[in-house]
């Protein structure tokens, strides 16, 4: 290369490499393509200070403002995921076009297998649930929704090893123990998995999985339904995937969508409120937008032979809300950690879906319920493990009564108890085996979580012990105000 071409090359490089410096000042905001609110140019000074942090702070608001970015990444990511497929923007490129979400290697090699003590946690939440919707003659059914790997295993790179067991197995297993009810959607979607019912550049199922999942699940409730049996459809290219966008943020590639014909019965939103187009907002809805979704309510205005759903739910429960929506005739969808029973009406039902991914927020935080009064429950003969610190916190509505126990703790059975007593009165509730990490730090594994149902009228101070796994521990007095 003589000296004039080296000058030129130099310059086109630097060129290149100044365009987006050059651009900036021209462009007003990445937030569209970022969908989140830009880092905010930050101070030099801070509270009197230096700001320590403000080079990472300053390469953050940068980054977020570069003009081209989404371009550049999506060409970088064009010849990593496209061309050498290999793993880019948290997404793994597999085979015949299918791409995954780099977390769903977890659960398929077991890398992040959850302790005994957590699998039975979950189980024993879950039995709890079902108990109190049982009690107001309702149904109850839990939907573990497998990730895309789970099902299209043949689509995912032989350089991971599928585990024999994982979470989701060993969860099951424990809810056929306890007699949960649950659809088993792992082998659902896998006599199904011919049809495509999962995107192949999405990482949920499309609309035709979901009226498999749909059916299966009325079917675990023993609810009369419609089933849309020879339902026709017009299969679309106009889906663009979560996962498409994670590699293409500027554009990339369609998916196909089963657009179903089907004509629901009219219906309005009881929430949000003041919903006038109510199919523009049923889309938006089933879209990935996901705005104000996290609490959505319908009323059917046609006949229908179930009352009342509540259902919990993730972002794979956005293409189940129209058959749901024309089956029960009011019904409310929840985006949320705490189920609020509650919500449960008497003789209502409840679905909890939630993926397989996110099986560990089963227990990040107790649910939205009063711990059941058990009889029976004896402290003779168990050994004395000690004292621990019970904490009763008054939250308005009822008293909550937690605590943290060893993580070495034997937990038995998963079942815990927790004993008040005050003068010759006493009162043993079974409590949710849940360590309650936004009040006891993110440190702790086991722990237990109690709602104390006011209309009980407990009033004073009360002794409290907790039997969990064969110990008895003697734990802080708890202060519990009547309720009006």
């Amino acid at each position: 290369m003589n000296k004039a071409a080296k000058i030129v090359y130099c310059a086109l490089f630097f060129a290149v490499c100044a365009t987006p410096l050059a651009l900036m000042p021209f462009v007003e905001s990445n937030a569209e393509i970022e969908k989140k609110a830009l880092t905010e140019m930050p101070a030099f000074i801070s509270e009197g200070k230096i700001n320590t942090n403000f080079s990472e702070q300053f390469e953050s608001w940068f980054n977020d403002r570069l003009p081209l970015r989404s371009q550049l990444l999506s060409a970088a990511n064009l010849v990593k995921s496209e061309l050498l497929t290999s793993p880019s923007s948290n997404v793994i490129t597999g085979s015949d076009g299918y791409i995954f979400f780099d977390t769903d290697k977890l659960d398929y090699m077991n890398t992040n297998a959850m302790t005994d003590s957590q699998i039975k946690a979950m189980a024993v939440t879950l039995s709890l649930i079902q108990e109190n919707v049982k009690a107001k003659n309702g149904s109850f059914t839990f939907v573990p929704m497998p990730n895309k790997a789970s099902v299209y295993d043949d689509k995912f790179p032989a350089c991971y090893k599928k585990a024999e067991e994982n979470n989701l197995s060993r969860l099951t297993k424990q809810l056929d123990e306890l007699g949960v009810n649950y659809v088993d959607m792992l082998s659902l979607m896998n006599s199904h998995k011919e049809e495509g019912i999962y995107h192949k550049r999405d990482s949920h199922w499309n609309y035709l999985g979901a009226l498999y999942g749909y059916d299966a699940i009325m079917n675990s409730l023993g609810k009369a339904h419609k089933t849309y049996n020879g339902v026709t459809y017009d299969l679309v290219k106009d889906w663009r995937g979560d996962l498409d966008k994670l590699l293409y943020p500027s554009g990339g590639f369609m998916d196909y969508q089963y657009r179903l014909n089907i004509d629901y019965q009219p219906f309005r939103f009881t929430a949000p409120v003041g919903v006038t187009d109510t199919q523009a907002q049923l889309e938006i809805f089933m879209s990935d937008k996901e705005e104000n979704d996290n609490r959505i309510g319908t009323a059917n205005m046609g006949e229908v032979d179930n009352t009342r759903l509540y259902m919990v739910r993730d972002s794979f429960g956005r293409a189940l809300l129209p058959f749901f929506i024309d089956n029960y005739k009011n019904a409310m969808f929840v985006r949320t950690d705490c189920p609020e029973l509650s919500m449960v009406a008497e003789g209502g039902d409840m679905v909890y879906e939630i993926v397989e991914r996110n099986l560990k927020n089963l227990i990040n935080t107790a649910p939205f319920m009063f711990g059941p009064e058990r009889e029976g429950i004896s402290a003779e003969g168990l050994s004395d493990g000690g004292s621990i610190e019970t904490v009763a916190s008054d939250e308005g509505y009822a008293i909550r009564v937690y605590g943290a126990l060893p993580d070495d703790a034997d937990m038995g059975n998963g079942r815990v108890y927790v004993k008040l007593s005050k003068d010759g009165e006493e009162h043993t509730f079974e409590a949710f085996p849940i360590y309650e990490k936004k009040f006891l730090g993110e440190n702790g594994t086991n722990g237990f979580s109690l709602m104390i149902d006011p209309s009980l009228g407990l009033s004073g101070t009360y002794k409290t012990t907790v039997i969990c796994g064969g110990t008895v521990r003697s734990g802080s007095d708890a202060v519990i105000e009547a309720k009006q």
